[in-house]
């Protein structure tokens, strides 16, 4: 049996037409290659830009942070000095009211000591010149 004429020319098209549907399917998938390396290297510019700026951000970020950590340190310190100081402030004030309060006491004592003294002084006073009038009246 013999093929007739046309079967091998046909045959011959169509595999010319298969290999150039393969180059054209390399050709598109080599220009996708390239074009997704050349995106690729876009994007990783774009990344590394992002990058060196978070960490530019960052080393901001903890100097900030240190900085605040410092400051927060001084502020304690001066809080601390500041309460002991109202603390000593406070102790010398209740020594001296303390003082205060024996001069006061002490003071409160005397006066009614002498008051007393006044008192009795008085009782003493009026007897004698009670004494004094009686002799009078007798003599006179």
């Amino acid at each position: 049996m013999n093929a007739p004429a046309w079967v091998g020319p046909t045959i011959a098209i169509s595999l010319v037409i298969v290999a150039l549907s393969f180059l054209v399917i390399g050709a598109v998938a080599l220009a996708i290659g390239l074009a997704l390396r050349k995106h690729s290297r876009t994007i990783t510019k774009q990344v590394e830009a992002v990058s060196s700026e978070a960490k530019a951000l960052a080393g901001r970020f903890r100097h900030e942070l240190e900085g605040m950590a410092d400051l927060s340190t001084e502020a304690r310190a001066k809080l601390r000095a500041a309460i002991d100081g109202a603390e000593a402030r406070i102790r010398d004030m209740d020594a001296l009211v303390a003082v205060l309060q024996e001069e006061a006491e002490d003071t409160a004592l005397d006066v009614a000591a002498l008051v007393r003294t006044i008192r009795r002084g008085g009782g003493i006073f009026a007897s004698a010149r009670k004494s004094l009038q009686r002799r009078r009246a007798s003599r006179g």
